[in-house]
Order: C-alpha cells, then structure tokens, then sequence
C-alpha cells in the first residue's frame, strides 16, 4: 500500500478524534500530548530464496533510531494519535540477490527504515499521581529507504506495534518516558523486486522474498510536553 494512503487514513483518525472531543468543563488532565524521543531498535533479519532454490538473508543492522509522536486524551486514561519514527541504519544482501559473487564489502548497503503509525494508548492509575505507566497498540506502515553502490529505491510494507511503558510528571506540563514495544513489518512476496533492485549490476533479479515478519524491537526514551 502506497504510504500517501497510510498518511491520509492517520489524517483521518486523528480529525475524527479532535471532532468527537467534548468541550465540557475543565480537566485535571491535559489534553494533548507532545513526545519526541529517540533510542535503540534490534532489527531482526529478512529471508529470501533464489531460483535454485538458495535460501539467505538480508541482514539489517541493530542501531539507533528517533522520533516523535502526538497524542490527544479522549479522557483521562485514553488517548490516540500519531507517530512516526526512523531508523538509522545499514545491511548486507546474501549472495543469491548479488551475481557474480561480489567481495563481502559490496554487499553492504545503507538503510533509513521510517514507521508511520497511528497509536492507541490506555494508562493505569496509581497512589502517585505523577507516575503513569501505560500499554499501547499502533498500526499502520514500515517504508525502507536503500541505497547502494548510487541506486536508491524504496517500498512500504504494513506493519504494526505493541508496547508498554512509564511516563514520569515533574509537574502538570512536563514529564519523562521510557517504553518497550514490539514493532514488526508484515513483508510480503510483492516487494521481492524492490530488494533485488539496489542489488545492482550484475543482480540476478530473480528472488523469492518469503511473506514473513521482520521482527524489531524498540527501546525508547524522550520527554513528555502535555498542554
């Protein structure tokens, strides 16, 4: 799916929610919710097989990522909203997408992995009121961005997020987060020629990517700014 669609779906969800927000008295709570936060993603590893039927594996480097997200409450404990994240990173192809075989160093590729994702989070109450630990859910798309050798090319794949962490409040404004959470990409058997493409010269062209999730997880920090 083309990430101008996910753009427009997150577009969507986020105007439905700001229509549906009563306008009734004050709250002790804040409304809106500003995030930007940065940390480390483990990247897990990408099948594919050839024509003759060599299997392999693109490999993608565990390395840091930031981003930023916003959220509007839709009461105390729930809120939805949008985030989005990119990755900093690189990879090696396997042999069965670069023929002849190259040296080890020219397999290596350089990779920006970006996530759009719109979020549902649900805190919990504790005796300390400036302590809010919480769960959340996302979905919506992985884009890679690859470049080797001058040829870059990117594709989209669906992906989704599940994930928990703590917000600490120094006070009604500001705060400090930390989250853990479990970000997949569900990779399908179409995007079998945007791999093979920064392959370049000398690609074979002709791979299978097995439909599988490239699992990835996602240890993350920033501050808290609620208004």
């Amino acid at each position: 799916m083309k990430k101008g669609r996910w753009l427009k779906i997150l577009v969507a969800m986020i105007s439905f929610s700001l229509l549906s927000v009563s306008s009734g008295p004050a709250q002790d709570f804040k409304r809106f919710e500003f995030l930007p936060y940065a940390g480390f993603s483990a990247s897990g590893d990408i099948p594919v097989i050839s024509e003759e039927n060599v299997t392999g594996d693109i490999h993608v480097n565990s390395s840091l990522h930031a981003g930023a997200a916003f959220y509007i409450y839709l009461n105390e404990l729930d809120a939805i909203g949008i985030r989005w994240q990119r990755q900093f990173t690189d990879g090696t192809l396997p042999v069965v997408i670069i023929e002849p075989a190259p040296l080890e160093e020219s397999t290596y590729f350089n990779l920006n992995v970006d996530q759009y994702h719109a979020d549902f989070v649900h805190h919990f109450k504790l005796t300390n009121p400036k302590a809010k630990p919480y769960i959340m859910a996302g979905l919506g798309a992985t884009t890679y961005y690859a470049n080797r050798a001058g040829r870059s090319n990117s594709a989209s794949y669906f992906s989704f997020a599940l994930g928990a962490g703590m917000k600490y409040f120094f006070n009604r404004y500001f705060g400090f987060r930390g989250e853990a959470r479990w970000s997949p990409t569900v990779l399908s058997t179409s995007g079998s020629n945007f791999w093979c493409s920064i392959g370049g010269e000398g690609a074979a062209c002709i791979i299978d990517l097995k439909a599988t999730i490239q699992n990835q997880m996602d240890l993350t920090g920033g501050i808290v700014v609620r208004f």
